[in-house]
Parts: structure tokens; sequence; C-alpha cells
């Protein structure tokens, strides 16, 4: 005789189960009909999508520009949000080896598997590297680019992995001695 403890634990696997398969092959059907009247973005080639933060300075919030001055300190953390999602962003100043600087930003999410990343570097922003796997990112800071690490220039490339994508930028604009997000790739 089983017991009705037994009994019910039985039904509940059982019901969860059907319940689970039942999911999986609807999740096909259900997510391209959400695709299609959602307005699905393509992502680009690199696998990056574009995703506007702001048309321009002018009409970008003021909590997303961040002052020249106060990147000289060091990178400053922003989040940005755009519409229903929010973007996690570092802002810096790169120092390239023509001793020029530039304002920079990249999306701090690790390519790997997603985890927030920590900032490397004081002053200048250097890099990034991620707490939960151990990658590492670092910047491309030759203007001429970085060939025997296949980067462009301002390239957040991977210099050890399990990552093999370098991070995503966030594409800024200087006005009036501010720093403005207006595309950030995901």
């Amino acid at each position: 005789m089983i017991d009705e403890n037994r009994r019910n634990t039985i039904k509940i696997f059982l019901g969860a189960t059907a319940a689970l398969g039942a999911g999986m092959l609807a999740t096909p059907l259900v997510g391209s009909l959400v695709a299609e009247r959602a307005g699905y973005i393509q992502p680009q080639r690199t696998g990056a999508i574009p995703i506007e933060v702001c048309k321009s300075p002018d009409n970008c919030p003021e909590e997303y520009a961040v002052p020249l001055e106060e990147l000289k300190n060091g990178p400053v953390f922003k989040l940005l949000k755009v519409n229903t999602m929010a973007i996690p962003a570092v802002f810096g100043i790169v120092r390239a080896t023509d001793g020029k600087e530039y304002p920079v930003a990249y999306v701090s999410i690790c390519t790997h598997f997603g985890c927030p990343l920590n900032v490397s570097g004081g002053k200048y922003l250097t890099g990034f590297h991620c707490p939960c796997h151990g990658s590492s990112f670092i910047v491309c800071n030759n203007p001429d680019g970085c060939p025997d690490k296949k980067a462009a220039f301002l390239e957040m490339y991977v210099s050890s992995g399990p990552a093999v994508r370098s991070l995503r930028a966030v594409k800024v604009e200087v006005k009036n001695g501010k720093v403005y997000p207006l595309v950030a790739y995901v």
C-alpha cells in the first residue's frame, strides 16, 4: 500500500513533467508569433543589437550625462534605461599611445555568461575583469589598432577567456564638457 504523501509527490512530478514537455513543444511556435508581432530587431553581423539611448545630447536625460571633469578622477557607472530595458554602462577615459585622451563607454556585462564586470585601471579605463569565470578584457589604446590582438582602436578585446567576444561599446558624444550615450550595443 502506497501512502498518500508518496502518491501526491508522484502526481506532482508527472504533472510538472507533462507541463514542461508541453511548454518545450509550444515555445518555438509562440516565440515565432511574438517576434513577428513585436517588431523583432535583427542583430548585426557581430551579434550586437544597437539600442538607441538618445537621439542627440540635446534630448538626452541629464542623469545620463557624465561631466568630463568627473571622468578625470576615474570611471563612472551609469544605468541607462531604455523602455523596459536597463543597460549597465561604465564611462571612462582611455589614454591612447599617442598621448591623447578619449572618452568612452562600454556595456559592463561579460560576453561569456552575462555576469557584471569589475573595472580595471585607476584614473584611466584600461579594462574589465569578470568575477564569475575569470575573463579579462583590455582596451586597444593604439590609434593604428592592435593587429597582434586583432582589435580595432578603442575595442575592449578579450585578453583571457573563457569569453571569446569583445565587450559591447556605447557610442558617445561630448557636448559642453559632458559625455552623453547615444547608442548602446547589446
